[in-house]
């Protein structure tokens, strides 16, 4: 009893070889290549997120050509890589930013072991196989597709008002201490003694330098293909060139990619195929922080006083001309440039029926310069960087696929066998130089690199260069597929890896899997219900798979090299580094359990798939710190494991199939719990962002503990602020703590906060003072009170897709959702400290004028603190936020923001011109569309936008920091039209 859903007979891509989708047992996500290219963007990634079941994709921002972080079912890594397996045309690759959507044929995810076995070592974080399209018989045609986007100014944050600064100004440097307060009141013209200006503030518009800075901007792509070809000669050939032009002044994404395929039949049973693609991509701009920070500069170009930058002491920055971001931010200039070529050629034999060779050899090299200009407007030296790079990878492999003949109607039963050799290595110098002559630009010095010269002995060239160390896999596999009347099918697989990557008595892992399925609908017992169940198959999966995605020189001994001048003589010496060699690292190993169901109604009009799995990645590979007497400071070690638990659900419902028009409507929804489930009691795995300065509290921010998941955010409990409430105020004006209310000794107010108020002997809180939970209950808010505040792994994501059509107009929807997570709003952080003298002059976010306010300005204009009970309270009314002086940065729960969202991540309309119309001209097909992208974002978080990851390494030491917004690169919105053409 076969079912007449023709999507059971769509063909998946699989490790080594294709399957019909009724035949899997395994758990497989699919997505077409003319349902990614219906989404115009440069990155392929992007047009993936919320389009299948188990694998979330969050963007690093909104800069032309942004990474893209991808993860399937979570990722079971802490401080290596957990970046999927991506498997081009049957060869691993790097990256994906390099394809254009226009090249490719599908996308099939891997998810759970039983699929991802068969790639041993480099499976354990799933894999993507992509098709790009392919030589095909038939007519020579020709495609060309093209799209225009018109990018909107992005958004950016609102700032204070003219008055609101100026005021917080005074206030907070007066605060600081009475003459630091007169300073600035002398510089906008404040107070009785110098005009009185602040009312004039109010009418007064201010400058956000952001705006000198991003603007609106377009991106262009053309993909141009030719394919074709005979019985036994087919070709394919494109060119893609995409130019992506950033919001942000200077800077932009450009790519070209050629790709040639050919297919030939030498003999009746020998093939033989090439595949070569070339990329080349561009990416410009650097020292985005001058940019996105720009609106803390200078906001009032007329101060009313005197306009003498010096008045503010360190935070002269802030306000003095030869400061001005935008001068500082043209003077840096980056090119970073990949080139990436490669080749597959294969042979594939058919000796007798069912038994399939083939061996297929692929040679990659890959080249990046980067270039970094620095013309010294800031430092009062130009300096010039450039960084060339270059690498090879070889792969070969071989299989022998034998489809068992004479087994009968009933029996099914194929062999895969194979090995399969990898190498690669990659080699860098960089030069540094300083002090060109000066007029020199960018050009000029990158043309005479060497023609540098600098009188400070402590800025001297340098030339470095660095062998990589080769990596060499040897891996034997194999599968073997069993079906009995086509309804019980089983899979075993079973890879051997060789690594480099590991010390010699751990070179080898073993990565077996084993699956199985039933496709209950082909019973004959449910024959009663073939009018409505088209599909219903169980599966069942157990399994293991590898992570050898780290740097080979983890378990060996390594050297620094240094340069000592001796005798008037530079002489390279070289000192043991300070990572200690571990000769008993192991693998990264994820054990994966699936079970699942594919199911579908009214031949396929419904249909969907149910996942329910649990990974437990063991040997997990961490740095930990060890005793310096040694002579080293770190080692990496395996110290625990961490375990993904989770849902998965995908449905396909299409709603109306008539011949003039139509609607289907599908969605995606993932439930991932991530989970510490062991860690070494000596491990070190706490890290640190990088905004405020090295005393913000605490330093250790993101954390990494047992019984939680991965992406902790450590601080504050905020309880808001103390307020004239939480004081008893006695007759002669001391501000005394009621009973049972702690007091705050984490914090530190500038020195004229607690002067303005009469404290007890030893109380530090006062009115308007950040509060804090006092998490031990010792009854005061200390640092030993910091706790977890944030998990920014969300546990559910997905998205949802609408598209119709009406005789020749189609229209297309796509949505992403988030629920749950948190993200880090550094931005508001950073904006809510004082940051000591060099504050003075900083124009900050907004919010800052729902702050609570210590002082007011009397009748003379003069600035007075206000000590008074009820005037204090009627003062603060309004406020929302404490005080914002304290000197250091503050991590406080305040701003670890819920990053739940809805996302449409794009709208399309198109219409295709009736074949009638196209025939004579000799077209056979004409579409137009309109397209736009990222309309709107619901979302509670205070910030821009909640999909960001500016920094997943802030710290520099490899622990990850998720959900990190600070200084991003903004995102906007787009408007494209585009055209598909064929002849």
């Amino acid at each position: 009893m076969q079912s007449a859903d023709k999507s059971l007979d769509e063909v998946v891509v699989i490790g080594y070889g294709t399957m019909k989708r009724r035949d899997l047992t395994g758990a497989v996500a699919s997505v077409t290549g003319d349902k990614l290219a219906a989404n115009p963007v440069a990155n392929v990634a992007e047009a993936l997120q919320g389009q299948l079941p188990g694998v979330s994709v969050t963007s690093q921002d909104g800069r032309p050509g942004a990474t893209m972080s991808i993860r399937v079912r979570g990722g079971g890594s802490i401080t290596q890589s957990n970046d999927p397996l991506f498997i081009v045309d049957g060869v691993q690759v790097s990256r994906i930013d390099d394809i254009p959507a226009d090249n490719i044929e599908s996308i099939d995810v891997l998810k759970d072991a039983a699929s991802t076995a068969i790639y041993g070592a480099r499976g354990a974080n799933g894999v993507i196989m992509i098709t790009t399209k392919s030589a095909k018989e038939g007519k020579a045609q020709v495609k060309y597709n093209m799209y225009y986007s018109a990018k909107e100014e992005p958004t950016t944050y609102d700032t204070e008002s003219a008055y609101d600064y100026v005021l917080r100004n005074w206030s907070y440097a007066t605060s600081y201490g009475d003459s630091y307060g007169t300073n600035v009141a002398k510089y906008f013209g404040l107070g009785s003694e110098n005009g009185n200006h602040l009312e004039e503030y109010r009418n007064m518009g201010t400058h956000n330098y952001q705006d000198d800075l991003l603007s609106s901007s377009h991106a262009w792509n053309h993909d141009l293909s030719i394919s074709g070809g005979t019985e036994h000669t087919k070709y394919y050939a494109s060119v893609n060139y995409t130019n992506d032009k950033g919001s942000l002044k200077d800077t932009g994404f450009r790519r070209w990619n050629v790709n040639l395929k050919l297919a030939q039949d030498i003999t009746k049973n020998l093939k033989w195929n090439i595949d070569a693609r070339y990329s080349e991509m561009r990416f410009q701009g650097s020292q985005f922080q001058y940019a996105t920070s720009s609106y803390a500069y200078r906001p009032i170009d007329t101060p009313l006083g005197v306009d003498d930058p010096s008045l503010l002491g360190m935070g002269d920055a802030n306000v003095d001309p030869k400061y001005n971001p935008v001068s500082i931010y043209d003077s840096y200039t980056q090119y970073n440039t990949h080139y990436r070529l490669r080749a597959t050629n294969s042979l594939t034999w058919t000796p007798i029926k069912g038994l399939t060779g083939k061996t297929e050899l692929t040679l990659a090299r890959n080249w990046r310069e980067q270039q970094t200009w620095d013309d010294g407007y800031e430092k009062g030296y130009n300096h010039a960087t450039q960084v060339k790079s270059n690498g090879y990878n070889v792969r070969w492999t071989t299989t022998a696929n034998y489809a068992v003949q004479g087994l009968g109607e009933d029996h099914s039963l194929d062999f895969l066998l194979g090995n399969e050799v990898l190498a690669s290595k990659s080699n860098s110098t960089t030069f540094n130089g300083y002090g060109y002559p000066l007029g020199w630009d960018m050009d000029t010095a990158f043309g005479q690199l060497n023609m540098s010269h600098m009188e400070s002995t402590s800025l001297k060239d340098t030339n470095k260069s660095e062998i990589g160390t080769p990596n060499h896999t040897l891996s034997w596999f194999g599968r073997v597929n069993y079906s009995y009347l086509s309804r019980y099918l089983f899979t075993a697989t079973f890879r051997a890896d060789g690594s480099s990557k590991f010390a010699p008595n751990n070179h080898w892992g073993y990565f077996p899997a084993a699956a199985a399925a039933w496709r209950i609908s082909d019973e004959p017992w449910m024959k009663g219900t073939q009018d409505w169940l088209s599909n219903l198959k169980l599966r069942l999966s157990f399994g293991t798979s590898g992570n050898d995605n780290i740097d080979a020189s983890l378990w060996k001994a390594t050297w620094i090299s240094e340069t000592t001048e001796v005798d008037g003589q530079l002489v390279n010496t070289f000192r043991p580094g300070t990572m200690m060699a571990n000769p008993d690292l192991k693998w990264e190993t994820t054990i994966s359990r699936n079970i699942g169901l594919d199911f579908g109604f009214w031949d396929g009009r419904l249909r969907g798939t149910l996942d329910f799995y649990w990974n437990t990645t063991k040997n997990i590979l961490m740095m930990v710190p060890i005793d310096t007497s040694t002579g080293y400071t770190y080692q990496f070690q395996n110290v625990g494991k961490t375990s993904n638990k989770g849902v998965e659900l995908a449905l396909s419902y299409n709603i109306v199939n008539k011949k003039d028009w139509g609607l289907t409507f599908g969605m995606t929804y993932n439930f991932n719990h991530n989970n510490v489930d062991e860690l070494f009691d000596n491990v070190l795995a706490d890290t640190h962002t990088n905004w405020g300065s090295q005393m913000r509290m605490p330093y250790y921010d993101y954390v990494i503990r047992k019984d939680n998941p991965v992406g902790l955010v450590q601080g504050y409990k905020s309880l808001g602020f103390y307020t004239v409430d939480d004081f008893n105020v006695s007759a002669d004006g001391v501000w005394t703590l009621k009973d049972g209310i702690p007091d705050n000794t984490a914090c530190n107010y500038s020195a004229g906060c607690a002067k303005a108020y009469k404290l007890p002997a030893g109380q530090k809180a006062f009115p308007g003072m950040y509060k804090f939970a006092d998490v031990d209950n010792d009854g005061t808010m200390a640092s030993n009170d910091v706790t977890i505040i944030g998990k920014t792994k969300p546990e559910h994501t997905g998205g949802f897709n609408i598209s119709g059509r009406y005789k020749n107009f189609d229209l297309n929807a796509n949505f992403a959702y988030q629920i749950g997570g948190d993200v880090y709003n550094a931005n508001a952080l950073h904006d809510m400290m004082g940051n000591k003298d060099t504050g003075f002059g900083s124009a900050r976010v907004s919010e800052l004028a729902d702050c609570w306010k210590m002082y007011n300005v009397d009748n003379n204009g003069n600035l007075y603190a206000v000590t008074n009970p009820d005037e204090l309270r009627t003062l603060n009314a309004g406020a929302k936020y404490a005080l914002p002086y304290c000197e250091y940065g503050l991590v406080t729960s305040e701003f670890i923001e819920d990053a739940s969202y809805l996302r449409l991540q794009n709208l399309s309309v198109g219409y295709t011109f009736p074949k009638t119309w196209m025939k004579p001209l000799g077209i056979s097909n004409l579409r137009i569309y309109a397209t736009v992208t990222n309309l709107f974002c619901i979302k509670g978080y205070s910030g821009i936008d909640p999909d960001v990851n500016t920094d997943f390494n802030a710290g520099g030491n490899g622990f990850p920091t998720p959900n990190y917004d600070y200084q991003a690169y903004p995102k906007t919105r787009s408007w494209t039209f585009g055209l598909n053409l064929a002849f």
